[in-house]
C-alpha cells in the first residue's frame, strides 16, 4: 500500500489515534453548495468518512462517504439538497473503521449484504466534529 504525506516528520499514527485536525465550510454565492474541507492526522491503515450536513430544521440536505480514504487533506463541493436553501446548517464528521469480511468471505453468499450495510455495521468510529456555517445570502 503506498500512501504519501507532505511532511515526513509528521509520523503516521494508529487507527485509534487519527484526528480530523481541521473542518472548515464556506457557502457558494448561489447558497445550493458548500465548500467543506478538511484534513485528519497522517494514518497506517486507510480510514473512511463520512460527513452530513443539517439543516436548521434537522433534517439531512447533503452527505458524502470517503471509502478508505488514501489522503489525509481533502476539499470537496457539497450540493445543498434542498428547495429553498439557506440560513445555518451544521457539518458533522465523522472518522471510523470498519472490520468487513474479506472478499472471498462475500463472494460465496448470493444475496449478500451490500458494501454500506456491511460498513454501517462495523463502524467503530475514533474521531468526530461538528462545525456550523451560514449561506452567504440570508
Amino acid at each position: 500500500m503506498d500512501i504519501f504525506f507532505d511532511d515526513p516528520n509528521d509520523a503516521p499514527v494508529h487507527p485509534d489515534k487519527v484526528k480530523i485536525r481541521k473542518l472548515e465550510a464556506q457557502a457558494y454565492e448561489d447558497n445550493r453548495r458548500v465548500k467543506v474541507s478538511f484534513e485528519i492526522s497522517p494514518f497506517i491503515k486507510r480510514p473512511n468518512i463520512e460527513i452530513t450536513v443539517t439543516n436548521q430544521d434537522g433534517q439531512h440536505v447533503s452527505q458524502f462517504s470517503v471509502v478508505e480514504a488514501i489522503e489525509n487533506k481533502m476539499d470537496f463541493t457539497l450540493h445543498l439538497r434542498e428547495p429553498n436553501p439557506g440560513g445555518e446548517y451544521q457539518i458533522t464528521m465523522d472518522v471510523f473503521y470498519a472490520d468487513l469480511p474479506e472478499p472471498e468471505e462475500l463472494d460465496d453468499q448470493e444475496d449478500g449484504p451490500l458494501l454500506k450495510d456491511l460498513l454501517i455495521e462495523n463502524k467503530k468510529i475514533v474521531d468526530t466534529q461538528q462545525i456550523t456555517f451560514r449561506t452567504v445570502n440570508v
